[in-house]
């Protein structure tokens, strides 16, 4: 897959992920610009656990179990 040229992320965003959120928050794992900048670093598409890697411990097992509330299962 040819690597796809994405604009820059609009001010004030995330430059990782290209949305709002704090940065002890996991980067939007189903964001467009994520996955694809992921994609493009990484040959492959991101995963949650991707998304979380930058959090802390704590913050991961809060995201892992809310997850889990939506069949969404991360891998350890």
């Amino acid at each position: 897959m040819p690597k796809l040229q994405l604009l820059p992320p609009k001010p004030g965003t995330c430059p990782i992920c290209a949305t709002i959120h704090a940065p002890e928050m996991p980067h939007n794992q189903q964001s467009f610009f994520y996955q694809y900048k992921f994609h493009n670093e990484h040959g492959r598409f991101p995963t949650w656990k991707d998304a979380m890697y930058h959090c802390t411990a704590e913050m991961k097992t809060l995201w892992i179990k809310e997850l889990t509330t939506y069949n969404i299962n991360i891998p350890k």
